[in-house]
């Protein structure tokens, strides 16, 4: 059994990389979509509403965090290699739970090309104060994640490809 995480900034194609891995029989979760294990957070673990709209200050305070205790018991409740697909503030904490580390990198561009298209499934980094905070944070994420281990994939390429190379 075991666990890789899929990881990358927004935009990267972590969410369309969980539903291209369940089309290929394999356990794709987007960690984005599970409200239990996924949730806004401020410096003291309180759980928090993300407002509307949102500058770097409020973001800078406050973390985009996992509940580690609901990612244990979803790996260890998963039919085989469980792929978690997204990110979190507190990703190092839980990087031992993880067999591989797979970062999707895309440049800036990308990702607002990728926030502006209407088929995207959520909102964040669409409003102003989040696109700004997004641009700074993109590369700090990306520089923590191969600091870390993480192994780089161009995300810029067909998702087919970039699923071929996770599995």
């Amino acid at each position: 059994m075991g666990a890789v995480l899929v990881t990358g900034g927004s935009g990267a194609g972590k969410s369309s990389v969980a539903a291209a891995l369940g089309l290929r029989g394999l356990v794709g979760l987007d960690a984005d979509a599970d409200p239990e294990l996924a949730r806004w957070v401020d410096g003291a673990g309180r759980l928090v509403w993300l407002p509307d709209d949102v500058g770097a200050d409020w973001l800078d305070r406050h973390d985009w965090s996992w509940d580690l205790d609901r990612l244990d018991h979803l790996i260890a409740a998963a039919p085989g290699t469980l792929y978690v697909c997204g990110n979190a503030g507190n990703v190092a904490e839980a990087w031992s739970r993880f067999d591989r580390v797979f970062l999707l990198v895309i440049d800036v561009p990308t990702m607002c090309a990728r926030l502006d298209d209407p088929a995207r499934d959520h909102d964040f980094g669409r409003a102003p104060g989040q696109r700004e905070w997004l641009r700074g944070w993109l590369p700090r994420y990306q520089d923590h994640m191969l600091g870390l281990g993480a192994i780089p994939v161009d995300a810029t390429r067909p998702l087919v490809e970039v699923v071929d190379f996770l599995v």
